[in-house]
């Protein structure tokens, strides 16, 4: 929907506001103020609608938040962070692929397959453990806040940057675009 609607989420930004920096078209200071919005407002958003569902008693009676939450914030760091990386490398490339598309239709099909593949595979996006994390806490999982952030957010919010900026973004600009071009 983020794609469709023209909205910001961060994990997006990561590939294509860097790239913007890398062409010449948008500043450092632009990029920080992008990833910091996008960030935050992905953050109170997803705060909002887990307390939202966790209200409304969506799947109340099942354990998946709970568990699925559990062991995201049980991850080593390290794993965390690999986890990070190869979700927003899907995700990246999902944005980059709808971008290529002109109609509903192949805009869908492109985020599709990508976006599936990181969810069968239990990789770790940032923006959407910002709403199942808290729905599990809400729901009385035994997570703090501190096994939430320092377990699970910083390392994958860490990885999903490099994921996007330099596993998808940095490939496509050294080939098609002039990144680390010497300047005339």
């Amino acid at each position: 929907m983020t794609l469709v609607t023209g909205g910001e989420l961060f994990t997006g930004n990561t590939a294509l506001v860097t790239a913007a920096v890398q062409e010449g078209k948008a500043s450092k200071k632009g990029l920080a103020k992008s990833w910091i919005a996008s960030y935050f407002g992905n953050f109170v958003g997803s705060i909002l609608l887990a307390y939202l569902a966790f209200k409304s008693g969506t799947l109340a009676n099942s354990p998946a938040s709970i568990n699925i939450a559990t062991a995201k914030c049980s991850l080593p760091w390290d794993v965390a962070f690999v986890r990070g990386i190869l979700c927003n490398w899907l995700v990246c490339m999902a944005v980059y692929m709808a971008s290529g598309a002109s109609t509903m239709i192949g805009k869908m099909t492109a985020v599709w397959f990508p976006i599936s593949s990181f969810v069968a595979l239990g990789l770790d996006h940032s923006v959407a453990n910002m709403f199942i994390i808290p729905l599990a806490m809400l729901r009385g999982a035994e997570i703090t806040m501190s096994d939430f952030v320092f377990n699970n957010l910083i390392p994958v919010t860490l990885g999903n940057i490099v994921g996007g900026a330099l596993c998808v973004m940095a490939p496509f600009g050294m080939t098609f675009g002039k990144w680390f071009q010497k300047k005339e």
